[in-house]
């Protein structure tokens, strides 16, 4: 009966591809150059930010707009104050698009294939119904009230998932709770130096730009990760009286300050590398690679 959320990024030939089915999160962590903010339009920083925009599924301008705050806050409207400021910042953009009811374009969806969208408040009487979840934005906003719209069925009091989207939700699956991934793709250029992939439970109570300070105060990923668990353990403890799933996967970009031609270079021959190591044990044992050695 219950499904699962599911994301993963894959990296081929310099560039990183982004599949994401559910409310789990990746968000790059992506040091700003003081070049990179010289101007407002035309600038290499405002190229990229274009081209993530251009290549995701959430290319609004409002989206597009805060890749380039900090701290989820709009720039002052003085160039040189905010290139100052920004310049070296390590920042948060977000490579996945939680896939909720909060999403007017999810409800639409879920409602044409028979679901009913309400809270349990609503549900249970409690709250007053109403389609205003106002212009939540997830990853900048908190939502601390713990009673997000749902999917339910439309004479029935379940599924009652959070989420729009999964993978093996058998009756989530006939209102519309499908697993049609959305896929971003995009090169992994200078200044990408972390990419945090989580679950909902690390997000739940710290925004994205929360998530990327923590990891750049860390010296190896798995640092980061402990970090990470203790402070979104600690928020959920302070708000509710239990935890979700709180899971994470951090990766420091070895290449994050190297050009593009380099990155490409060296992830060739990694997996060139592999692919040798690989023949050779064949050739030896004649036979596939065991996998318990």
């Amino acid at each position: 009966m219950s499904g699962t959320t599911a994301i993963s990024v894959g990296f081929h030939a310099g560039r990183m591809t982004v599949s994401n089915v559910g409310d789990s999160r990746a968000v790059l962590g992506h040091r700003l150059r003081k070049e990179d903010m010289i101007d407002s339009s035309g600038t290499p920083f405002e190229e990229e930010k274009k081209e993530i925009g251009e290549e995701s599924d959430c290319d609004s301008p409002e989206h597009i707009a805060n890749i380039g705050t900090i701290d989820g806050a709009a720039g002052s409207g003085n160039d040189e104050f905010d290139t100052q400021t920004r310049a070296g910042k390590l920042v948060a953009i977000p490579l996945s698009e939680d896939q909720t009811p909060y999403r007017r374009d999810e409800r639409e969806r879920l409602r044409k294939a028979g679901a009913r969208i309400c809270s349990i408040d609503q549900m249970e009487g409690i709250a007053p119904m109403h389609d205003n979840w106002g212009e939540v934005d997830l990853g900048v906003d908190i939502d601390t009230e713990g009673d997000p719209p749902r999917v339910w069925c439309m004479d029935h009091d379940y599924p009652g998932t959070a989420f729009s989207r999964s993978l093996g939700d058998s009756v989530g699956g006939d209102i519309g709770v499908n697993a049609e991934p959305e896929i971003l793709t995009k090169d992994v250029t200078r200044g990408d130096e972390v990419l945090v992939i989580a679950s909902d439970g690390i997000f739940e109570f710290l925004t994205n730009q929360r998530v990327i300070d923590i990891c750049g105060e860390c010296q190896d990923p798995l640092h980061a990760c402990t970090r990470l668990l203790e402070e979104s353990y600690g928020r959920w403890l302070h708000y509710e009286l239990r935890t979700d799933d709180i899971t994470c996967i951090v990766v420091f970009l070895k290449n994050g300050r190297a050009d593009n031609k380099e990155a490409v270079h060296r992830l060739m021959n990694k997996k060139h590398t592999i692919k040798d190591a690989a023949r050779v044990k064949m050739q030896r044992g004649h036979s596939m690679p065991n996998t318990d050695d």
